[in-house]
């Protein structure tokens, strides 16, 4: 009897035990799912974002040879309109599938992250978009230009930057550098620095 109880204990134990390590295993295979869940919607983030960012990038270029070149201005700034409406939309598509898509599946540091990411290439487009038209001496769309929205001037204002004529190149440092930290931040969320340039 002893020994029937002995082997019943053991078996007892070794069925808890199993059962056990199979909830482990379980929860830590749920675990490793959603991480490489998240790890890919931030990867996809920082790519789109970083094709963004050359795409206002390059709108810059012209913009800065509209006054060394003043024989050429016209076709300076015609460039760099057709680069802003196709960085717009890049935006209108790409970039905004992306932030439907992480707002899902990002923890709460990375979503503020992405957020901080969004706003300042925001304001990089939209200033860029009111020096286009400055040059242009009419709004985009052919228009008049309008005067620009109270928050967009209001982020200007708190960047320390003139909401009139503000630095291009400010800007872009500073969407460049909200685009790094975002990477940080969601490599610190995932484990790894494997979301980080190799550069």
């Amino acid at each position: 009897m002893v020994g029937a109880l002995g082997t019943g204990a053991t078996g007892l134990a070794a069925a808890l035990l199993s059962r056990n390590t199979a909830r482990h295993q379980v929860k830590a295979e749920s675990m490793r799912a959603l991480r490489d869940s998240r790890r890919a919607t931030y990867l996809a983030f920082a790519e789109t974002h970083e094709r963004y960012l050359d795409l206002l990038s390059t709108t810059l270029l012209p913009l800065g040879r509209v006054e060394r070149f003043p024989d050429q201005r016209e076709e300076w700034i015609e460039k760099a309109h057709k680069r802003w409406n196709q960085a717009l939309k890049y935006r209108q598509n790409e970039v905004q599938k992306i932030r439907v898509v992480l707002a899902l599946d990002a923890t709460r540091p990375v979503a503020d992250a992405a957020l901080e990411v969004a706003e300042r290439f925001i304001l990089l487009s939209s200033a860029t978009g009111r020096a286009i038209e400055a040059l242009k001496g009419q709004a985009l769309d052919g228009g008049p230009i309008t005067p620009p929205l109270s928050g967009y001037v209001e982020l200007l204002t708190g960047y320390g930057l003139d909401p009139e004529a503000p630095d291009l190149g400010v800007l872009q440092d500073r969407a460049q550098d909200a685009y790094k930290a975002f990477l940080r931040t969601a490599a610190d969320a995932v484990g790894e620095n494997g979301l980080l340039p190799s550069g």
